[in-house]
């Protein structure tokens, strides 16, 4: 089954500042896709570079996956809420207490990865188990209106971003 995008209308403000990291029709297939590249990458990042931070005060880089693996999980259960029907707005989440409240940064890249890995089969299982109406079917997250299909957006956008925020302010 074919998933497109969501229409300009479905996104928030926030969320339609991530469109250009999904150039593709197919939200699915790129979720699917998007498991191996984000497993050869984060394999590739050297062992030096997993307590790296960019800056002061900016997270390590396994932080930023751990990160991955928090949203993740938070926009399925958010979609499987919406895809039932639940009609009881969500509240939001601050990554920034999320982290530091975590123990990313005492474990290593590699658990992380296979952490986040096995979180993206469950996203994906859960998303090519939805019928076709369930993708427009509408709930309240964080105050906006959101639909299932605007989430399966963010969850390939989310990942795309701080996959280039790695390449550019810890990789180089």
């Amino acid at each position: 089954m074919k998933i497109s995008k969501p229409s300009l209308f479905d996104l928030s403000e926030y969320y339609q500042t991530y469109l250009h990291y999904v150039p593709e029709d197919d939200l699915l297939q790129a979720l699917k896709e998007q498991k191996t590249l984000i497993e050869n990458f984060v394999n590739g990042i050297p062992p030096a570079r997993e307590t790296f931070r960019y800056a002061e005060g900016k997270w390590m880089v396994k932080e930023v996956v751990g990160h991955l693996c928090d949203t993740e999980r938070i926009l399925s259960y958010r979609a499987l809420r919406i895809a039932r029907n639940d009609k009881t707005p969500m509240a939001g989440f601050d990554e920034n207490h999320y982290t530091p409240n975590s123990n990313y940064k005492d474990r290593t890249l590699k658990n992380i990865s296979e952490e986040f890995l096995a979180v993206r089969t469950a996203t994906i299982l859960l998303f090519e188990n939805m019928s076709e109406e369930m993708f427009d079917r509408k709930g309240i997250a964080n105050d906006i209106e959101i639909t299932v299909r605007a989430i399966l957006f963010f969850a390939v956008a989310h990942v795309r971003h701080h996959m280039n925020v790695i390449k550019e302010r810890y990789l180089k």
